[in-house]
C-alpha cells in the first residue's frame, strides 16, 4: 500500500485481525478439546458415526481407493488436481496427501452430525470454497457414488442395508447444503471477475493519471469507518494478489522459519519462485478477500471463521 498505509488504515486492519483472531482462536481450542459425543440410539447419524470409526482406522488406504474410484467414474475430474501428472497415480504422494485430507474432512462432517445446526455453516463454507477449484454441481453425484463404494469395500459384511441407507441419506443431506453454496459462490466469483475486469480497465486509466492505486488516495480514505478502510485498501491489494501472497508467506517464514516445514512446497527452491507456494499463497489471499467481503455481514461471517479455525 505504500503511502496509503496510514495510521488509520493500520489501526483498521489491526482491529479487524484481532476480531478474526478472537473468533478463530477459541474455535481452534474447542476443536482440539471437544470430546466425542457419547453413543445414543441407533439413529442414522449414529450408524454413520459408528461405521466411520471402523473406516478411519485405515484412512490413507481408503482415501486412495476413494479417489481412484472417482477418476474411474469420471476420468476428466483428474485434470482438476495438481497431482494429475504423477504416475503411477495409486502411488502418487500428492494424491495420497490430498485423499487423506479429504477423508479427514469427511470425518469432521461425520462428527458434526451430532450438532447439525452448527455443521450447516461449515458445509456451506466448504461448498463455497470448492467453486474456486473448478468443481461443478454434477461432481457431487460422482463423489457420492465413489464414497458409498469405498465404504462398502471397507466395511464388508457390516455394510448392511440399514448402514447403506444411513450413509445415502447423510450424503444427500450434505449435498443439499454444499451444492447451493457452490452455485452461489461460483455466481459470486463470476460477478467479482467481471467487476475486477472493469475495475482493472478503470485502474489502468487511473494509474496513468494518478498513481496506480485504482484511484485510491490518502484524501479518499479520510473519514471512513474501519470496515470501509479495510475493504477499500484491500481493493488496492487485489490488483496484484499473487505477488502480495508471495510476500506474505515469505514474511511468515522470515518471522518463524520452522513453519515452512508444515507445507508441501518446503523443498521447492528458490522458495520465492515456488509454484506450490504461489498457488497456496494466492488461495490464502483469496480467503482473506472472502473474509473482508464478509465484513458487511459479520453475523454470517463468524461461523465461517470458526470453521476455518
Amino acid at each position: 500500500l505504500g503511502e496509503l498505509w496510514t495510521p488509520p488504515v493500520k489501526d483498521a486492519w489491526t482491529k479487524t485481525y484481532q476480531t478474526v483472531q478472537q473468533v478463530m482462536s477459541p474455535a481452534l481450542v474447542r476443536a482440539h478439546a471437544a470430546p466425542k459425543p457419547p453413543p445414543r440410539k441407533k439413529a442414522p447419524a449414529e450408524l454413520v458415526q459408528e461405521t466411520w470409526r471402523l473406516v478411519e482406522k485405515d484412512l490413507d488406504a481408503h482415501g486412495i481407493k476413494f479417489f481412484l474410484k472417482i477418476f474411474e467414474i469420471a476420468p476428466p475430474a483428474l485434470k482438476l488436481f495438481s497431482f494429475k501428472d504423477e504416475v503411477p497415480l495409486e502411488k502418487s504422494p500428492g494424491m495420497q496427501k490430498h485423499a487423506t485430507g479429504v477423508m479427514r474432512t469427511v470425518g469432521t462432517a461425520v462428527a458434526g452430525l451430532s450438532d447439525v445446526k452448527s455443521l450447516i455453516p461449515v458445509l456451506e463454507a466448504l461448498g463455497g470454497r470448492h467453486a474456486k477449484y473448478g468443481v461443478q454441481p454434477e461432481h457431487f453425484a460422482v463423489v457420492g457414488e465413489a464414497l458409498l463404494w469405498t465404504l462398502e469395500q471397507g466395511l464388508g459384511e457390516l455394510w448392511t442395508p440399514q448402514v447403506k441407507d444411513a450413509w445415502t441419506k447423510t450424503y444427500a443431506t450434505v449435498q443439499s447444503v454444499m451444492e447451493p453454496a457452490l452455485r452461489k459462490a461460483a455466481a459470486a466469483a463470476g460477478r467479482r471477475s467481471e467487476e475486477s475486469r472493469q475495475a482493472g480497465a478503470s485502474a489502468a486509466g487511473g494509474s496513468a493519471a494518478g498513481g496506480g492505486s485504482g484511484g485510491v488516495t490518502k484524501a479518499s480514505l479520510k473519514g471512513k469507518d474501519p470496515a470501509s478502510l479495510v475493504k477499500t485498501t484491500w481493493g488496492v491489494m487485489t490488483q496484484n494478489l499473487s505477488d502480495h501472497g508471495i510476500k506474505f508467506f515469505l514474511r511468515i517464514f522470515a518471522i518463524a522459519p520452522p513453519v515452512l516445514q508444515l507445507f508441501p512446497f518446503k523443498d521447492e527452491v528458490p522458495l520465492e519462485q515456488s509454484p506450490g507456494m504461489k498457488k497456496h499463497s494466492t488461495g490464502v489471499m483469496m480467503t482473506v478477500g472472502e473474509a473482508v467481503a464478509g465484513l458487511a455481514d459479520v453475523k454470517s461471517l463468524i461461523p465461517v471463521l470458526e470453521a476455518l479455525g
